[in-house]
């Protein structure tokens, strides 16, 4: 489920170096210079190359035919546009709230990390630490993470939570505002985690001590292993979710793959947008006005635009996106996946789907709780866990209910997961019905949601019908 596999460290960039320890997570993940699958895939083999090149070709062709077509007759997409403004009508609050909480990590939790960095520093020229190793006793420690803890919840948690509520932002602004937060939440764990503690070596420590610092804040800046702003400001950006003083960096920016992975961005979202519209919006949007009569027609369309839907997200956001950032960052370490297409169980498509998340959940979420409790199913059920209830939440708060397919979507998944752990099925490919079931997923809360939208309930409704889903009620056999 989790990548259990160690990589082999590559030369990093030039920071300095004062001697400091290395991070008990970095023997967990390590980081090299790599490309990403599809790009490797790409380059080494020219026929698929050409199926690629073909395929953006087709692409462009589509897109430019369809902007001809709104351009003589805009009556004909009237309906498109009301949904775009629709979604973009509050891109100001959005953008607001966006720099809200950067603000809150870098102007708070980095002050937090840098402050506790300077108090062992400071503990340490004071103290001899080989008879005590301990920075600070555990009433220091209880007030840090609970002044980290607030920061997270209140600053970014509850602060984006609320913003979205209050402010009634759209779908497409939720979601992006959710994931931000989701994304804030696990960088600042990280940075906390890993930078929170002066990591200092035996012998740079012995020097620090027999050495007279007249300014110990002159001595405690120019120290390398404290917390860093520009490495930190680098890592907000970058495309991993583990925080290292540094990464493997390119060269140079390479500016036509830059552009390349840019236009590929752009053309794929676009593309990805118009699939979703014509295959959920289009068929389902009606849901609640009249009954949605099922039957294999509408089945089939779903299917069919929830896998190419599935293939195209995949595309423009682990692909394009990553990579274009990655290549105006000079981010050497691309292994975003694996080819988690050719899986043939539940375990090998989670260890090889999503390698930025997984990562992370590997090493702070996997690795301290079997260490604690050294019960790998606990521990495989705490990631399930984690996971589940993150996705949850986003899409609870991006359409406004709370309806749990997802969660049941994620059980299934950890009953097979099982299930071919200990070897009670075998032979069973987790991919197609991983992608099956991401189509009905997103059916599904489409139909919900219109039904919500066109039938709302009276203002004295009960707190169960709330809850219930309600597009039962709505759709004919």
């Amino acid at each position: 489920m989790v990548e259990h596999t160690m990589h082999n460290n590559n030369n990093n960039n030039n920071d300095d170096d004062d001697g400091a320890q290395v991070s008990k997570t970095n023997k967990f993940i390590k980081f090299k210079h790599r490309e990403s699958y599809v790009t490797q895939l790409l380059e080494n083999d020219s026929n698929l190359r050409t199926i690629h090149n073909m395929i953006v070709m087709l692409v462009i062709v589509f897109l430019l035919y369809t902007i001809e077509d709104i351009i003589k007759e805009p009556a004909k997409y009237e309906e498109i546009y009301e949904v775009i403004l629709w979604n973009v009508s509050d891109l100001g609050s959005v953008i607001r709230i966006w720099l809200m909480m950067n603000m809150i990590v870098l102007g708070l939790h980095y002050p937090l990390v840098l402050f506790n960095n300077f108090l062992q520093y400071r503990w340490l020229l004071i103290n001899n630490p080989e008879k005590d190793r301990q920075y600070a006793g555990c009433l220091h420690r209880t007030i840090l993470y609970t002044i980290y803890g607030c920061i997270s919840i209140f600053g970014i948690l509850i602060y984006c939570t609320y913003s979205v509520l209050i402010n009634d932002i759209k779908l497409t602004g939720s979601f992006s505002l959710l994931l931000e937060m989701t994304r804030l939440l696990m960088k600042s764990h990280s940075f906390f985690v890993e930078k929170k503690d002066l990591n200092i070596g035996k012998e740079t420590l012995a020097s620090l001590i027999s050495q007279e610092h007249k300014n110990i804040y002159r001595s405690f800046w120019s120290l390398s292993s404290r917390a860093r702003f520009r490495k930190f400001i680098y890592y907000l950006f970058a495309p991993t979710l583990l925080y290292r003083d540094s990464y493997p960096r390119t060269e140079k920016i390479r500016w036509i793959r830059a552009i390349n992975f840019g236009l590929q961005f752009i053309l794929t979202a676009l593309l990805s947008f118009y699939v979703l519209y014509q295959g959920f919006v289009v068929n389902l949007k009606k849901t609640g006005i009249e009954p949605l009569g099922l039957n294999f027609k509408l089945f089939y369309q779903i299917i069919v635009y929830g896998l190419i839907f599935y293939w195209i997200f995949f595309y423009f956001f682990f692909h394009a996106y990553h990579n274009f950032t990655a290549e105006l960052l000079r981010f050497g370490d691309r292994h975003y996946y694996d080819d988690f297409w050719n899986s043939k169980s539940a375990q090998e498509y989670f260890r090889k789907w999503n390698h930025v998340v997984q990562q992370w959940l590997y090493v702070y979420i996997f690795i301290p709780i079997d260490n604690r409790f050294h019960n790998r199913v606990l521990t495989n059920l705490a990631v399930f866990t984690t996971s589940a209830l993150m996705h949850e939440y986003i899409i609870g708060f991006t359409f406004r209910f709370f309806f749990p397919i997802n969660l049941f979507i994620f059980f299934c998944s950890q009953i097979t997961y099982y299930l071919e752990k200990f070897g009670l099925i075998k032979g069973m490919t987790s991919f197609p019905l991983s992608l099956t079931m991401w189509s009905i997923l997103v059916a599904i809360v489409t139909v919900e949601w219109n039904v919500r939208t066109n039938c709302p309930l009276p203002e004295k409704s009960s707190l169960l019908k709330h809850i219930l889903p309600r597009f039962i009620n709505y759709v004919t056999f």
